[in-house]
């Protein structure tokens, strides 16, 4: 059986207010053909499928499009819901979707009742059999673990409970086939990307790598954004990352998808294969004049840029968007930075001067008296 593992679409997320919808159209249109090129027998989504609980028409178009692709490629595609889907959403779909191959499991279900996936292979070879978990958010967590027939044991941590649920799923398999476990969730070692939602990634929701169960030949997860091997786990296991540099905290990061062979007994084989689409994010330092120079060979790279500068002077935020126009972010680096880094007890301050501090540090110029003027008609009639 050979599994091709991604996650984290994120379809629907901008980046300084700039839709990402084409990007995501263009990368999965890549997913697709790598899957078809690599002959893939099933492919799984481990979550974080949309961005958004309720995506907008747009972001609904490009996810099914692509799923809808994969069926008329005959590839079948395995979706667990993540932090950011709406699990109901999912459920709605779920047996509207099964009918194009695609199974959709939004929550946690008993091995025999949908909780593990079932997907034949090409040539006839033994079947893969995948044991899935959706995120289970805290709320939640007492329903999973009576939904698979813990409720006996005494309660303890979200990280005790998540071992318990993993292992009670992973009981299921039958090993005379190919046996895969995803799950949407963080295990504690793995290097965030930096765009998480950092609520979720923290300790709160930190699963040991321990936890993990040994059954499985690989473990498909989702959740973090930096593809990587989780370190302890004792079969291999990783996160396949996002498929696009969703912000500026993964501007080195390259982007891939995870290919899985697996023959029953035996080891999985794991490889990496690049993702080249979508708009890379870059960071960029210097003097006007330096970015000058680096304007001239500039592609269409979202950037992030630091102006070195002797002194804060008006317009030079938009000097830089003019030789840059795909700088989404300004920050000016300049001496009196440090004078002005003193500590300044903000209730002391007026409506009007917490105003001008932000707008200085936005724009680099002073705001007008009429804009200020408007700010204080306003704050007036909120009043």
């Amino acid at each position: 059986m050979r599994l091709l593992h991604t996650g984290d679409w994120h379809v629907g997320k901008t980046l300084a207010r700039h839709s990402r919808i084409a990007e995501a159209r263009e990368v999965l249109s890549e997913l697709v053909d790598i899957a078809a090129a690599e002959r893939a027998d099933a492919v799984l989504v481990a979550g974080d499928i949309f961005d958004q609980l309720s995506p907008s028409p747009d972001a609904e178009a490009v996810v099914y499009d692509a799923l809808l692709e994969f069926e008329r490629r005959e590839i079948p595609v395995v979706v667990i819901s993540g932090n950011h889907d709406h699990a109901h959403r999912w459920r709605a779909l779920e047996r509207l979707l099964a009918r194009f191959a695609i199974h959709v499991v939004p929550e946690p279900r008993r091995p025999e009742a949908g909780g593990i996936v079932e997907i034949r292979a090409r040539d006839g070879s033994p079947s893969l059999q995948v044991a899935v978990l959706p995120w289970v958010p805290i709320n939640r967590l007492v329903a999973a673990r009576e939904l698979l027939g813990l409720a006996e044991q005494p309660f303890q941590t979200y990280a005790t409970e998540m071992a318990r649920i993993l292992g009670a799923l992973c009981q299921g398999f039958d090993h005379t086939k190919c046996n895969v476990l995803a799950a949407h969730l963080f295990v504690s070692g793995a290097t965030v990307a930096g765009s998480e939602r950092a609520l979720s990634i923290g300790d709160l929701y930190a699963v040991a790598p321990q936890a993990i169960p040994v059954s499985p030949q690989y473990v498909a997860l989702g959740h973090v954004h930096k593809a990587q091997r989780v370190p302890g786990v004792a079969v291999p296991a990783r996160y396949s990352g996002s498929l696009l540099q969703l912000d500026f905290g993964e501007v080195d990061q390259v982007k891939s998808v995870v290919i899985v062979d697996l023959e029953p007994g035996k080891p999985a084989e794991v490889r990496e294969v690049p993702i080249s689409g979508g708009r890379r994010l870059r960071d960029v330092r210097g003097t006007l004049e330096q970015l000058a120079e680096y304007a001239a060979g500039v592609d269409d790279d979202f950037l992030r840029v630091v102006l070195e500068c002797e002194a804060l002077q008006p317009g030079l935020g938009d000097a830089v968007r003019e030789l840059l126009p795909n700088a989404l972010q300004v920050t000016l680096d300049y001496p009196r930075q440090e004078v002005e880094r003193e500590l300044i007890d903000l209730k002391e301050l007026t409506t009007r001067d917490l105003f001008s501090r932000y707008y200085r540090g936005r724009h680099a110029s002073e705001p007008e008296k009429e804009l200020l003027d408007l700010l204080d008609q306003l704050v007036d009639e909120v009043a």
